[in-house]
């Protein structure tokens, strides 16, 4: 697994890919910030997921404008990761791996730590980045910023990283499942951009019930702190089990079928 975990970091480090990386790191931190601000209000709206100017001026304000930024992003990263996984079956680059690591499990486990604590460290960088620009941008929407630099506030910080990265994990899990089974990467990204995307929402429209059951809205419901209908330790819980048996499954499948490309 360990060799496995190297490997993926040693692509992921390319110079391409960390460009790639920081670049759009960089835009959207400092473009969601903007957003997250320009479109705070004075009261709640259950129906939106934006935040008070009450809000933006508690301890975890700052921090919070970065959660509430990656709960709209949860579409792109599912696609990411089910592409990360799915571009190995159609390169044949798995086939090669097979031969220098031949127990499976232990190989698409390492393949997965890889890219976990690489989306963990650029998760990092734009916590962070995120928070110095809405602190910039704090003035101009009157937004108070002095609990923002509190003891408090960096627990909150660590809690809201915290949660953005089990956010995180449960899209490339599901998304990893998705990619073991159908092996093809314009399959498995067209899967993965209408369930993740539209389908789940439009059925939430004719079904409230599925707010409870579908884990795309259950992981949105998480990062979002819970909602109404459903707590953030319900969706906890749900998305774990959901996580739990997508990791089952992806890892029978990988060990048990033939890597014929």
């Amino acid at each position: 697994m360990i060799a496995a975990l190297r490997s993926e970091l040693v692509k992921l480090r390319r110079r391409r890919v960390l460009i790639v990386t920081a670049v759009t790191t960089l835009i959207f931190s400092i473009g969601s910030a903007a957003i997250v601000l320009a479109s705070a209000s004075q009261t709640t709206n259950p129906a939106e997921r934006g935040l008070t100017f009450a809000e933006l001026a508690d301890a975890g304000g700052g921090t919070q404008v970065f959660t509430t930024a990656m709960s709209f992003a949860g579409t792109f990263l599912f696609v990411v990761f089910v592409g990360a996984v799915a571009v190995e079956f159609s390169r044949g680059t798995f086939r090669t791996m097979l031969l220098y690591e031949p127990r499976r499990t232990r190989l698409l486990a390492g393949k997965m730590a890889g890219l976990l604590l690489f989306a963990a460290i650029v998760l990092a960088a734009a916590e962070v980045i995120t928070w110095v620009a809405a602190r910039l941008f704090a003035p101009s929407q009157d937004v108070a910023t002095g609990e923002w630099v509190s003891a408090e506030a960096l627990g909150d910080g660590l809690t809201d990283y915290a949660s953005v990265l089990y956010w995180v994990t449960g899209y490339a899990l599901l998304g990893m499942m998705v990619a073991v089974l159908v092996r093809s990467v314009p399959l498995a990204l067209g899967i993965g951009i209408a369930w993740a995307g539209p389908i789940e929402h439009i059925i939430q429209d004719a079904w409230s019930t599925s707010e409870r059951i579908f884990p795309g809205l259950l992981l949105e419901e998480f990062v979002a702190g819970g909602t109404s209908e459903v707590s953030a330790s319900r969706a906890f819980f749900t998305v774990t089990a959901y996580v739990l048996i997508a990791t089952t499954i992806a890892a029978t499948s990988f060990a048990r079928r033939d890597v014929t490309s």
